[in-house]
């Protein structure tokens, strides 16, 4: 048996971490059945000179716990580095003993002692749009170091008002993007640490801050704060000598400054760079006093999970266009940017040449119109994709050069290209490469099929999620990249399956409760910023309310969310660190009921007092049917009151109803606090209680029994909320829409994901494969057939002369389904939180049945998902009559295989084969 993998919040050997801490390991082991039995856990505080200091010792605990144990010792101190080491048995016997570290950063406010700087001339505001905004400024510090040799550690502790990129002697500690992140910057704004100890140099040394907009200044996305408008920089590298001297270098006085060569960068707009702009006058900064907007309270340590290049695209084929535009063509959906090599070729390799003032101009698109031109599917209805102008361009100075936009992405596929206006004869492929942009995060799942459909479906999937997950999960990469929070409430679960979104999303989440307002109410769009907040209180004062701007099924991701994260990894702590937040919701959701009836109410008090069914709610959100040629604005209200009735009453019970739950696991997880048990009985006793009236109330009625939606139907049978004498007219009802639609998916966001389960439920998984696997519009495969390489906002992508709609080509949402494809293909289960415990069982009966009935054969899947007890695999195969399976259970785990002709195997951990003739 073997220790593996030994992590500290999701992180191998993390610096800069603040002081909430936790640890985890997996095992490895050639022996089957193996579980560990005991653990032991000791953290020693490392410091220069001395003996290492004891801070925990948790002593031997009898337990197969191996993730998201909570550090709990004495107080962790700022900048030190700690050694920990796990000891574990096993049932075996066996033994092993593994040790690993984590650094801290600044803890408290007092250990800053840099100042914040600015440039010493006001800058104007930004505006949207192309070229609208001010120049990037460059930040300078030159200073001396002596005895180099006799430095054990360097860090470099850096935020700012704005985006950055840090070079420390003209060299970058690492390659992210936008750095500070995207944060409710007035109330949470990251810092970052960057080891820098072997980067500097005996003598003379500079650190230079290249500062854009990023968010902070981004008019589609300002802060919902004051701010006086300054690119702005916080700076502190501390050498520790080996005799325990600490030398700091910070940010104050000795700052210079100067304009940068970025003319004008925005997120949404796009960056203009001017290689010309060689100024080296430098002027001193300014060091900022002001508290209002110069304050350390906000800064929080950020852990590893930067913004990176996550893979490199080359040009597929260039297009020339029927209306003469050079048009690359990448192949592949995407967010990110444009790499140019500029005067790099050579006479018998001629490459992309611009003489000093030419410009390149890169215009970024998804698709193509009919004809294929160059098209801008960027919907700009009030207000709302406003400044998405998507293009990029350089300014050269007739030198060799390698451009990378620096403070913007996009969302494309397609980018056409101009130089000084024109479009160029003969450009060269490889001086173009596209860099996908993504919240680095570890890769956990993998899945391929016989079936080349299902698999570009699934891959689109995966595209779709390297794409909105740019420092915080987002709805698309190219109109609004906001953190709207329906769209996570439905994807939540999916992401996780597919990779290791707990460190981002945890920060997301921190930065749900910072937006959330006096009334509990979690808003619409998390940072809320830009327009969003004018926005979101003025739909919430024309319906009747106060505070902010929210809705059923958006707001409710304060609490699904990190139960979503809870079922795939059995986090308790996200719970932990999330309860207030989750509480302060359902006691807004619960008091609405309570305060607030509709017009014209004719339902008693006994019921109505538990029905959540005032104020502004979102519905399913773009149900097909209702949306056939884009966003439906002219019937946006008619639409949304169609199925906002149902919603709201039952995802507010949904909410109540898992933060009951929650209550319950926290009260058994820490039995000594009373607060959980004491609100496992009151919420439990209100859940049941909303969830009689949803069934009296809204089941019963007139309105539900005539809808001709299939998500009225989908969600009281997935939910069990249908009493027993009615479920075979829901489930009826259900199936007969679906018939009429000639097997085609008409529900929104929030009816999608638990549309195929319920099938499955009331004991139709025939149907439930014939919508999978149907090409017709709307449906999953049908935007793969159409050509799509990533996930569509709305299934109707195309009018019906096959001009594009103005919408999304790159949003995760309805991407959901791949859970149950994993489920149902592959046939992985979690039996237990965390797939502790799991079931194997692909619906092989299911699948032969939709073999026989559809030209897509499925005859063999696999599929791998990194568990935190371990990796399980999946492999299955079927030729003629025999079927044969693989599986791989991981340490510390139990599964339970079923065979298709009804046998069951109970197994531990290690490789499993099985034959079946069928």
């Amino acid at each position: 048996m073997r220790i593996i993998d030994l992590k500290v919040l999701n992180s191998k050997n993390p610096i800069g971490i603040g002081d909430r801490v936790y640890f985890s390991w997996k095992m490895e082991s050639d022996e089957k059945d193996t579980k560990q039995k005991s653990y032991r856990l000791k953290v020693y505080k490392k410091e220069a000179g001395k003996d290492n200091t004891l801070v925990m010792d948790s002593e031997e605990v009898e337990s197969d716990e191996l993730a998201y144990i909570p550090y709990k010792g004495k107080e962790l101190e700022s900048k030190s580095v700690y050694l920990w080491e796990v000891s574990v048995k096993d049932n075996h016997g066996n033994e092993d003993c593994k040790e690993a570290t984590f650094e801290t950063g600044l803890l408290k406010e007092s250990d800053w002692k840099a100042s914040w700087v600015t440039p010493a001339k006001k800058r104007k505001v930004n505006k949207a749009g192309f070229g609208n905004q001010e120049p990037s400024i460059l930040f300078q510090q030159k200073f001396q170091i002596v005895n180099l040799d006799k430095v054990v550690r360097a860090r470099l502790y850096a935020t700012a008002h704005g985006a950055y990129e840090i070079y420390v002697n003209e060299n970058r500690p690492d390659e992210r993007f936008f750095a500070p992140e995207h944060t409710v910057y007035e109330k949470y704004l990251c810092y970052q640490t960057y080891d820098v100890t072997n980067m500097l140099t005996e003598g003379e040394n500079e650190l230079k801050f290249h500062v854009g907009n990023g968010w902070y200044f981004c008019p589609n996305a300002e802060p919902n704060c004051k701010t006086d408008h300054q690119l702005a920089i916080l700076s502190q590298l501390e050498l520790m000598y080996e005799d325990g001297r600490v030398v700091v270098v910070a940010s104050g006085d000795d700052v210079m400054t100067k304009v940068g060569q970025v003319v004008s960068a925005d997120l949404y707009a796009g960056e203009l760079y001017d290689a010309n702009e060689k100024s080296n006058i430098w002027i001193k900064a300014k060091v900022q006093t002001k508290k209002k907007y110069y304050g350390l309270a906000n800064l929080r340590p950020q852990n590893t999970d930067r913004v990176l290049v996550k893979k490199k695209v080359p040009v597929s084929k260039i297009i020339k266009s029927p209306k003469g535009e050079c048009i690359l063509d990448f192949g592949q959906n995407m967010a990110g940017v444009v790499k140019i090599n500029i005067n790099t070729g050579i006479e018998s390799n001629p490459h992309l040449t611009l003489k000093q003032g030419q410009r390149i101009r890169l215009e970024h698109c998804e698709v193509l119109d009919k004809d294929g031109n160059y098209f801008n599917n960027i919907m700009a209805d009030g207000g709302v994709g406003k400044g998405c102008d998507q293009t990029d361009e350089y300014i050269s100075d007739g030198n060799e050069a390698v451009y990378i936009p620096h403070f913007t992405y996009h969302g494309f596929r397609y980018v056409r290209v101009t130089i000084d206006g024109r479009a160029p004869e003969d450009i060269n492929p490889e001086d173009f490469v596209a860099l996908l942009l993504s919240t680095e995060k570890e890769n956990v799942g993998t899945f391929e099929c016989s079936d080349k459909d299902v698999n570009r479906f699934y891959e689109n999937t995966r595209w779709s999620q390297d794409s909105n997950m740019i420092s915080i999960p987002t709805d698309c990469p190219q109109r609004e990249k906001a953190g709207w929070t329906g769209d996570m409430l439905v994807y939540a679960k999916t992401a996780m399956l597919n990779e290791d979104c707990t460190s981002m999303f945890s920060r997301w989440l921190e930065n749900m409760e910072a937006d959330q307002d006096e009334f509990g109410i979690v808003p619409m769009v998390v940072p809320e910023n830009g327009n969003y907040p004018k926005m979101g209180k003025l739909m919430t004062m024309m319906s009747g309310g106060k505070g902010k701007g929210t809705s059923s099924g958006w707001g409710d991701s304060a609490v699904i969310v990190p139960y979503a994260m809870y079922e795939v990894t059995g986090n308790t702590q996200v719970l932990i660190q999330q309860y207030n937040c989750m509480k302060k919701w359902c006691d807004y959701v619960i008091t609405t009921a309570k305060t607030r009836k509709p017009k014209d109410c004719n339902r008693s008090e006994e019921i109505e007092q538990y029905l959540w069914d005032t104020g502004f709610h979102y519905g399913e959100w773009l149900i097909p049917s209702q949306n056939k040629e884009g966003l439906d604005m002219k019937n946006l209200k008619t639409n949304m009151a169609m199925s906002s009735w149902y919603t709201a009453p039952i995802f507010g019970w949904n909410s109540i109803n898992k933060f009951a739950m929650i209550t319950e696991i926290l009260s058994k997880a820490e039995p000594s606090s009373s607060e959980y048990s004491a609100d496992a009985k009151k919420y439990r006793k209100i859940s049941d209680n909303m969830k009689k009236a949803v069934q009296k109330g809204i089941l019963g009625s007139e309105k539900m029994m005539n809808s001709p939606l299939q998500g009225a139907y989908v969600l009281p049978l997935y939910f069990d909320l249908v009493e027993e004498e009615r479920k075979e007219f829901f489930a009826n009802r259900l199936v007969e829409l679906i018939e009429k639609n000639d097997y085609c998916m008409d529900t929104g966001f929030l009816g999608t994901p638990y549309l195929l389960d319920t099938l499955q439920k009331i004991g139709r998984s025939d149907v439930a494969w014939k919508l999978l696997l149907n090409e017709k519009a709307p449906s999953w495969l049908s935007e793969v057939k159409a050509g799509g390489t990533t996930i569509w906002e709305n299934c109707f992508g195309f009018e019906a002369d096959g001009n594009p709609v103005k919408l999304s080509f790159n949003h995760y949402s309805f991407g959901c389904v791949t859970d149950w494809i994993y489920r149902n293909v592959t046939g992985i289960t979690p039996l237990e939180v965390g797939f502790k415990r799991f079931r194997v069982a692909p619906d092989i009966a299911g699948i032969l049945e939709s073999n026989r009935d559809n030209k897509h054969i499925i005859s063999a899947a696999k599929r791998s998902f990194m568990s935190v007890n371990g990796e399980i695999k999946v492999e299955w195969s079927l030729h003629e009559n025999t079927y044969k399976l693989m599986v791989q259970v991981p340490a510390n785990s139990n599964a339970e295989i079923m065979l298709p002709g009804g046998k069951m195997e109970k197994v531990g951990s290690g490789q499993y084969q099985f034959e079946e003739e069928l």
